[in-house]
């Protein structure tokens, strides 16, 4: 007898209803999810190549301006340097020391030249660089000197063959006579604090930099050194870019690579600024950023994991706020975080209230402390750690201001007679009118004792001393807890620029030692050294 074949199961029972959806359904999901990611990719990649346009384009205008910024501290150090030659009749000697500090603080310059109304130079910086007595025979140099204004040069290949630029300040004596210039040269291609500010300003690590051109096309700056000097002819879009006009394109080079570009003028010296971003960095991001997406779209058919996403979403929106509003709190950022309680969260709820206990504790202590580290405690007055800080702060920022320390007349006797709880009220009641007289003038602190010290900002000299003389007269008249007249004495010193904070301090203490020695009450002004 013939043995018969086993038929599958699957055969006799058929295919699933069940399983032809789930084939159907596969089939829409991956044809969905191609398309899908064919346009979301064609979107994505236009959405950054627009938003990288925008961006560039700030870039530009940032670094347009940082440049600007630059070239406007080289004129004012030749602004300045100017002033302190024409202030007076100074020895070749100090003049040339005068050059050569000037060298070394400023770094801009690679080398300072003083040049007369002859065109022939009368000191030079770097001191070996051989040119004293030499007659200037360069034409963008005799043209500055014929200016008799402040300029800057377009760049130039110079008489040794470097590729700079110079600015230029003239020279004139306290009658008005004209006296020369003042000519600093950039070297484009060697180290300068431009050419620094600029190459710190161009490590990008995806590929982006930026370069500057001046008006006729020509690299002033580019990350291939190789480069500086010559035209850019690689890009057509060069006479767009160097129109002095801001805005972004997308653009070439003759070797086919496309950038996406954004542009920007210095407006001191008509140069542009163009930062540019390889159009394949926005290209590979999309398809980057398709492929992640599509990684998690696949899995989105299934019923289960929606649902956990949406409840791992419900569950972590508290969390994740909180977590921001704490690395905010942390670094001490601008708030930009609403909290959510997620009332049926209890550990979101619980978790909110701790951190915004713990937020509050915080800023209250930090606040206590700041204020017992800067604040004398009897007279509520700034202390003498904060006068040594802000004393040195307007220095560094060359601001005008005068020192005035302030000394109770005679403090000894009122300890002696109404005792030292007394005592202590009068101090806090002088604090407290040479505070309220100070106003806008200044700062008042407690340096200790019976001392006093007024900062007194951007006053002359004979300013400072009539606020100082209204501050003796109101304490002279001024009701005080104890029934008899308290006056005191100061000792004026003004800030010329030159005096270190230590300086400063022991010419104002000398002051106030000799208003003392005078008979007291009464105001005395440092003498200049």
């Amino acid at each position: 007898m013939k043995r018969m074949r086993k038929v599958p199961k699957i055969a006799i029972q058929g295919i699933k209803l069940s399983t032809v959806i789930g084939m159907l359904c596969t089939f829409i999901l991956l044809s969905s999810t191609a398309i899908g990611s064919w346009v979301g990719y064609n979107n994505d990649r236009k959405a950054l190549e627009m938003q990288t346009l925008t961006l560039n384009e700030y870039q530009a205008g940032e670094l347009a301006r940082v440049a600007g910024t630059a070239v406007s501290s080289i004129q004012g150090s030749l602004r300045q340097l100017a002033a302190v030659l024409s202030s007076g009749d100074l020895s070749p000697d100090t003049i040339q020391k005068d050059l050569e500090l000037f060298g070394d603080s400023s770094r801009f310059f690679n080398s300072v030249v003083v040049i007369g109304p002859d065109a022939v130079v009368d000191y030079n910086v770097p001191y070996d660089l051989g040119l004293v007595g030499t007659k200037i025979k360069t034409p963008e140099v005799l043209n500055l000197l014929s200016a008799k204004i402040p300029l800057l040069t377009p760049p130039y290949n110079g008489p040794t063959g470097r590729y700079l630029f110079t600015a230029s300040q003239p020279l004139f004596s306290r009658d008005g006579t004209y006296k020369g210039i003042i000519v600093g040269s950039i070297y484009l291609k060697e180290a300068n604090r431009l050419r620094e500010i600029l190459g710190t300003q161009n490590q990008k690590a995806d590929g982006s930099y930026f370069y500057v051109i001046d008006n006729d096309g020509r690299y002033l700056y580019h990350p291939n050194e190789k480069l500086i000097g010559l035209r850019a002819n690689e890009c057509p879009d060069i006479s767009v870019f160097a129109s002095g006009g801001t805005g972004s394109k997308r653009t070439s080079q003759q070797n086919g690579e496309r950038y996406l570009a954004g542009y920007a003028p210095i407006s001191q010296t008509g140069w542009s600024v163009i930062f540019q971003t390889p159009t394949e960095n926005v290209n590979a991001f999309a398809r980057q950023s398709i492929l992640d997406t599509t990684v998690y779209l696949i899995p989105s058919v299934l019923l289960s994991l929606l649902l956990v996403f949406f409840i791992s979403n419900r569950l972590s929106r508290p969390l994740h706020a909180l977590a921001r509003y704490t690395d905010n709190m942390a670094n001490r950022k601008e708030q930009d975080v609403k909290l959510e309680g997620g009332r049926w969260n209890y550990e979101a709820v619980m978790l909110k209230k701790a951190i915004l206990l713990a937020e509050t504790n915080t800023r209250q202590t930090e606040a206590d402390l700041l204020k017992e580290a800067n604040h004398d405690p009897l007279t509520g007055l700034l202390n003498r750690r904060t006068l040594e800080h802000m004393t040195e702060e307007w220095m560094r920022q060359r601001r005008t201001f005068a020192v005035v320390f302030v000394d109770v007349d005679r403090f000894k006797p009122i300890n002696d007679t109404y005792g030292h709880q007394q005592g202590d009220e009068v101090l806090k009641r002088l604090g407290a009118i040479l505070n309220e007289q100070v106003g806008v003038h200044g700062h008042c602190f407690r340096y200790g004792g019976e001392e006093f010290v007024l900062l007194l900002s951007d006053l002359r000299e004979n300013e400072a001393f009539a606020v100082a003389e209204r501050i003796r007269v109101v304490v002279g008249t001024a009701p005080m807890p104890i029934p008899q007249t308290v006056t005191v004495s100061l000792g004026l010193a003004a800030y010329r620029g030159e005096e270190s904070a230590k300086d400063l301090f022991h010419q104002a203490d000398l002051a106030l030692y000799q208003a003392k020695n005078a008979g007291r009450d009464r105001t005395v002004i440092a003498e200049a050294k």
